[in-house]
């Protein structure tokens, strides 16, 4: 079983090298606005689950994912050639839906009407 620090350190490495690959060695029009958000390898180093996001609101989720899968092939040989590991993980894209759920709440937020005096105590009537 590999030690713990040992999965963190090849979640950042893979999330370094997929982001370098993915945002600037691949041609594909359906990527271009997309970033990786995290990675997360099983604890048998066999899996790595890759979460997408998404930064153009007007991207189509699944071209983006059928993409991602066209790629797959040669994202992992050039994972190959760049990391030194007996066998690359098989990887799994996810959509990474927080950056949009996070658009969401502060536009809500910026919707709410705040007045300062809310919040001051008020007066005392002087009898």
């Amino acid at each position: 079983m590999p030690r713990p620090y040992r999965k963190e350190r090849l979640d950042e490495l893979l999330k370094r090298e997929l982001e370098s690959i993915i945002c600037y060695e691949l041609s594909d029009p359906r990527l271009n606005h997309i970033t990786v958000s995290e990675v997360d390898v099983s604890r048998d180093l066999q899996t790595a689950r890759v979460f997408i996001s998404l930064l153009d609101d007007t991207a189509n989720e699944r071209s983006v994912m059928a993409g991602l899968e066209n790629a797959r092939g040669f994202i992992r040989s050039q994972i190959a050639g760049r990391v030194q590991l007996r066998k690359v993980p098989d990887l799994v894209f996810r959509l990474d839906r927080t950056l949009g759920d996070v658009q969401r709440i502060d536009t809500i937020i910026d919707q709410l009407e705040y007045s300062p005096d809310d919040d001051a105590e008020p007066a005392p009537s002087g009898s």
